[in-house]
């Protein structure tokens, strides 16, 4: 079902503020969410209410759906070869991949909303109408399907709504990280985890501001190297080992362009850290944590590892603030950046 006005399900009881969680946008960025789970369970803390948005709708879902390590394992080894496997080339419904693949993997695991252990929500944006739409019962596969349909890269999702099917695509598109959807869910308090807050930096177009690049050819290496100490020898190599490199990528910097993918997908980030900035002075979360991913690109599905890290290192990193709002203590919107 598609609406935007809930009534919150029920939740097990605990004394307390019900507190939600909110999983933002970021594609592959998206791992990260993978940490900050991980972090809560450290934490023994476990929040009453998830929402999610795109790839944080995924992991949310899998969450609850108990599958997160088998998730996660996923996500580890999903390099270009496995990427080839779980996602059809397939020029059509709005987009070039096709991940019906993907989810068939999950499908097992699939639930309806109701039969979750805590009240779950994901957003998607109608394709036909460019509004934002709740999903909160049916399938969450077909959900956070919907929820994570990348405009012009992953298909679209069709999904039935009382006037008909409706196609539906990327939630971030209306909310990247949807505060009041886990607030209509029930939750008093709320943590986000925002993960296009810190804008995506792509630095071979963004030349030195006070100076320009020099570019130096390397000297020749001497002819008498061979007679240095061993570590000697390793030290100089080295080094010249690293300053060719250098000069390698300041050539790169000042001959690049943008080609058509890296443009789009700028395009899409830099929209979605407005929009999210936007949201979230209208929709405050009481607890917003923003990892400092802006070298992390949004195609970098093979980095999950490192971006698992950042999203544990972040979280563990708010426990006091995280903590205190379990306990019922306000906490005056605390933004922490890692």
């Amino acid at each position: 079902m598609l609406n935007k006005t809930l009534t919150p399900q029920t939740t097990p009881s605990r004394t307390g503020p019900k507190v939600g969680l909110v999983l933002g946008s970021g594609a592959a960025r998206g791992w990260a969410h993978i940490g900050v789970l991980r972090a809560f369970d450290d934490m023994g803390l476990k929040p009453d209410v998830i929402a999610g948005c795109s790839v944080g709708a995924l992991v949310g879902g899998a969450h609850l759906l108990g599958v997160l390590p088998e998730f996660e394992k996923w996500a580890r080894e999903l390099g270009p070869l496995a990427a080839m496997r779980d996602f059809a080339v397939n020029l059509s419904h709005g987009g070039f991949l096709n991940p019906d693949a993907a989810f068939k993997a999950f499908r097992h695991a699939d639930k309806p909303f109701a039969d979750l252990p805590i009240p779950f929500g994901v957003n998607a944006t109608d394709l036909g109408t460019g509004r934002e739409l709740w999903i909160t019962e049916g399938s969450v596969i077909d959900a956070v399907r919907a929820s994570s349909a990348i405009p012009m890269v992953i298909h679209a999702a069709k999904m039935p709504q009382d006037h008909g099917d409706h196609w539906l695509v990327d939630g971030a598109l209306s909310n990247p990280v949807p505060v009041d959807l886990a607030r209509s869910l029930g939750a008093d308090k709320v943590i986000a985890v925002d993960l296009t807050a810190v804008a995506l930096t792509l630095e071979r177009f963004d030349p030195p501001p006070t100076r320009a690049v020099t570019l130096v050819e390397p000297a020749p290496l001497i002819e008498q190297q061979h007679l240095l100490p061993e570590p000697l020898h390793n030290l100089v190599a080295n080094t010249r080992h690293y300053v060719e490199r250098q000069l390698q990528m300041a050539k790169a910097k000042m001959q690049a362009t943008p080609h058509f993918f890296e443009t789009a997908i700028a395009t899409i980030d830099i929209f979605q850290t407005q929009l999210a900035e936007a949201k979230s002075q209208i929709h405050k979360p009481d607890v917003r944590l923003m990892p400092d991913m802006r070298a992390a690109g949004p195609t970098s599905f093979d980095r999950a590892d490192e971006f698992i890290e950042i999203g544990y290192r972040v979280t563990m990193d708010a426990r006091e603030e995280i903590s205190a709002l379990f306990a019922g203590k306000d906490i005056d919107g605390a933004e922490l950046v890692r």
